[in-house]
């Protein structure tokens, strides 16, 4: 069967668009990925308020209307959310919340700013023992809080 390229074009045009790649239609366990949410009675951002979403807190989402999710929170209620607003929870990463938070944070090694090993190791190679030398400097004063202080009480 031969087609002309107009009905070509047409019978293309009644395909469904695909997906986004970035855009995360799955079912189930998501996580609130935005400071700023709220689960709502009905698919609106501006009617039906039940409660501000909180960032980090886990959802089970059940369906999709247009821009909104379906979903159950842990309480056992059904709200609705922007689904623009959830992340599959294996994807969320927990940002600081606040300044106390930040360092606390820190504390733990979890700086904002550092390369994970494996960039930070191709990093310090392509760039020479200059590069090496101030990451080990870095590192070194990072986790010695002492050290910092006393570098910081130097320079003022």
């Amino acid at each position: 069967m031969v087609f002309t390229v107009p009905a070509l074009a047409f019978l293309l045009s009644l395909l469904p668009a695909a997906p986004a790649q970035d855009e995360d239609n799955s079912l189930g366990a998501k996580k609130v990925n935005v400071q700023t949410a709220s689960f709502n009675r009905v698919p609106s951002t501006t009617r039906g308020f039940i409660a501000e979403a909180k960032l980090g807190e886990e959802v089970s989402v059940q369906a999709y209307e247009g821009n909104f999710a379906k979903v159950k929170r842990s309480d056992g209620t059904e709200a609705y959310i922007a689904k623009s607003a959830l992340i599959v929870s294996d994807k969320y990463v927990k940002g600081p919340s606040n300044e106390k938070e930040m360092g606390q944070m820190k504390a733990q090694g979890y700086e904002a700013g550092r390369f994970d090993p494996e960039t930070e190791a191709s990093y310090k190679k392509e760039k020479g023992p200059e590069m090496a030398k101030a990451f080990a400097t870095e590192t070194s004063l990072s986790l010695r809080p002492e050290a910092q202080t006393r570098l910081r009480a130097a320079v003022s």
